[in-house]
């Protein structure tokens, strides 16, 4: 059998493009949906599924309104009979059930595969993986099981475990993503806080304003001024920021005058 054509790159650079996704008898349009929607977000395209119960699933309307903006992914996936089709490019499958078995695999934490597979994926140049799901009512059957290197786990909540398809995805393939090195999120912007000059202008001020409305009395000050420092010196606040506490001072004490 010829291997499967890679989908275009997500996250360039990163190997998640090499990381296939494959339901194996998924019998509702919605989770696939759901799926392709659940993988989208984390950076990964590459959707099989095996055998489904609706051979028209990929065009089901149900389907295609729950992936929401990742109909692309649908309208790339693939459908195939066995696993084995699957599976025929991938150098490391990761089989997840939340059932013991009597079998020779290693089980791993879902942390724990996710990294094992980024490690054997990024090792070999062209290396594929796949995350291989069961059907919502079944699983994988052992056959199933043995056609990957090794079964991964959710520490789900041991009285519950029960987790809707599409979100055992998310959760796998947010793990993915973390495992290659993609999931880096952006640093927040600097921005430019007030010098020493302009942060002592507006506490001379904020002492005077203090004053004048008989809060601070200047023969027992305490420690009103080293609080003040303290507590605007750790604010950090930007130009902008002053000019406004500045400008609010200077109104209090003209209706002050005013008023006086």
């Amino acid at each position: 059998m010829a291997p499967l054509a890679s989908p275009p790159a997500a996250d360039a650079g990163s190997g998640l493009d090499r990381v296939r996704v494959v339901l194996v008898s998924p019998s509702h349009p919605g989770n696939v949906g759901s799926v392709a929607r659940a993988m989208k977000t984390m950076g990964l395209t590459d959707l099989v599924l095996v055998a489904p119960r609706d051979a028209e699933v990929l065009e089901h309307a149900e389907a295609r309104a729950l992936a929401s903006g990742a109909t692309d992914v649908l309208g790339r996936a693939r459908i195939v009979p066995a696993l084995a089709g699957a599976l025929a490019d991938a150098h490391f499958a990761l089989a997840f059930t939340s059932r013991r078995r009597e079998l020779s695999h290693g089980v791993l934490a879902l942390r724990d595969a996710a990294a094992a597979l980024a490690a054997e994926v990024g090792a070999h140049p062209g290396a594929h993986g796949a995350l291989v799901f069961g059907s919502e009512t079944y699983g994988l059957s052992n056959e199933d099981v043995d056609r990957c290197q090794a079964i991964a786990m959710i520490p789900a909540n041991p009285d519950y475990a029960s987790l809707n398809l599409s979100h055992a995805v998310q959760l796998a393939a947010y793990e993915v993503r973390l495992a290659f090195g993609a999931g880096q999120v952006p640093a927040s912007a600097s921005r430019e806080a007030v010098d020493v000059r302009a942060l002592d202008g507006f506490l001379d001020h904020l002492e005077r304003a203090a004053t004048d409305a008989r809060f601070l009395d200047p023969a027992s000050p305490k420690r009103f001024a080293t609080r003040m420092r303290r507590l605007f010196t750790r604010a950090r606040m930007e130009p902008e920021e002053v000019a406004i506490l500045r400008g609010l001072l200077a109104a209090l004490e003209a209706s002050q005058r005013k008023d006086s």
